[in-house]
């Protein structure tokens, strides 16, 4: 809800600066950054419960219906009976947009369930959601679930690694090595999704005002 409370009201004050059409490029923009973050940002959790994955996912659903509306996002007239300049445009998002987002959260949708999915059905269920999803992902996805070394070790088998590299593998990342390493620096730097978004709209928000002083 935060994010969302501060994400509208800044997207509609950029609306009301730019032309429809730098604005639909600022919107790709915005969501691409927006995604990669997120998801980031999830990778970088010690361990997430399965309680935590499907409030992840209701926070995911209502993200993504607000970036799908973010290119026909209107001002609100000040005045209700008077309409708004722009309430004549369209009220449905470019295909090419709502293509995009859609696919940047489906991966971010498919690493959730994942790190919801019972241990004995994981291999399956990866092979099946994740679409040329490598021993790294399945990597990441065992981390997320708090999975220890031995059982992260046999699922590397399982997937097809040899014995020997997955417990090298599974070694280093329950160990604060290698994966969980980086990870973990990452985290260190911010493990706060809402606080990189804030951060990111700040600079933006800046950038908007740059272009605003430019134009006077």
């Amino acid at each position: 809800r935060t994010m969302h409370d501060t994400i509208q009201p800044f997207l509609v004050s950029v609306r009301s600066v730019l032309p429809n059409t730098y604005f639909r490029n600022f919107c790709d923009k915005f969501a691409a950054a927006f995604t990669t973050t997120f998801y980031n940002a999830i990778t970088r959790q010690k361990r997430i419960s399965e309680s935590g994955t499907q409030q992840f996912l209701l926070d995911v659903y209502n993200l993504k219906t607000l970036l799908l509306k973010l290119p026909v996002m209107e001002q609100k007239a000040t005045n209700s009976t008077i309409p708004s300049p722009k309430s004549a445009g369209s009220t449905i998002a470019p295909a090419m947009y709502t293509k995009m987002v859609t696919k940047q959260f489906q991966r971010i949708e498919i690493l959730l369930k994942l790190v919801g999915t019972p241990p004995e059905l994981l291999i399956d269920v990866f092979k099946v959601q994740w679409e040329n999803g490598t021993a790294l992902d399945l990597q990441t996805v065992m981390n997320l679930k708090g999975m220890k070394r031995n059982e992260q070790a046999a699922m590397l088998e399982r997937f097809g690694v040899d014995p020997a590299t997955a417990m090298k593998g599974a070694s280093m990342a329950t160990s604060g090595s290698g994966l969980t390493e980086n990870i973990q620096a990452l985290q260190d730097k911010s493990s706060d999704v809402a606080a990189k978004v804030n951060s990111d709209l700040f600079q933006m928000r800046q950038k908007v005002e740059d272009f605003r002083r430019a134009f006077r």
